[in-house]
């Protein structure tokens, strides 16, 4: 996208609801395409997840929210990453307009914040298509969480992204496809993963 936006007409942003949960959406801001799948794709990453309302949660790549935000009625504590500005601005205003206290949102590339995160219990990864940087990844692996999440919708990055956690004592337990994208090739993709022999 361009660097500058110049509002014509109205408000510059869109209001987007998903679970019943309204969140704000700037033109700079990235969110899910299709609405009624995202839908489907929270309860996918909520399952998967299986909080119980102990969990500290970390969600990187977390947008304007919308995953922290859905996490955090089921967690005590969710820290959200996010490297756009404007997303981090309108992740805010979503969580003040829920009325959540145990969600936060850091503004930043996650390689360089994530080795000043706290340990977690679950981290939700929703990079962009590219996936994750390697060191992300070992960061990760170092925090050793009990449930990784991460959602994709290039399944070749994925498939490499889980290829290095599965080789730093990781298993992957679930993947769940969904149809984001109907009429073409793409998918959008939620993987569970724990540590090698914790089942």
């Amino acid at each position: 996208l361009g660097s500058r936006f110049r509002l014509l007409h109205g408000r510059d942003w869109l209001p987007i609801s998903i679970l019943g949960q309204s969140f704000r959406v700037s033109a700079g801001s990235f969110f899910q395409v299709n609405p009624l799948r995202a839908e489907e794709l929270c309860r996918k990453v909520l399952r998967s997840a299986a909080p119980t309302g102990v969990e500290t949660v970390l969600d990187l790549y977390s947008g304007v929210g919308m995953l922290s935000i859905i996490l955090a009625k089921f967690c005590r504590r969710v820290i959200g990453i996010e490297i756009e500005n404007q997303a981090v601005e309108d992740a805010r205003c979503n969580a003040d307009s829920a009325g959540l206290d145990n969600v936060e949102f850091r503004c930043g590339a996650a390689e360089q914040l994530i080795d000043k995160l706290p340990a977690a219990d679950i981290v939700v990864l929703d990079p962009p298509r590219k996936g994750v940087d390697p060191a992300v990844l070992l960061a990760i692996v170092r925090l050793r969480p009990s449930r990784i999440i991460y959602v994709s919708c290039n399944p070749a990055s994925l498939a490499r992204d889980l290829g290095v956690l599965e080789q730093h004592s990781y298993t992957t337990t679930d993947v769940h496809p969904i149809d984001m994208f109907p009429q073409t090739a793409h998918v959008e993709v939620v993987a569970r993963l724990e540590p090698t022999g914790s089942r």
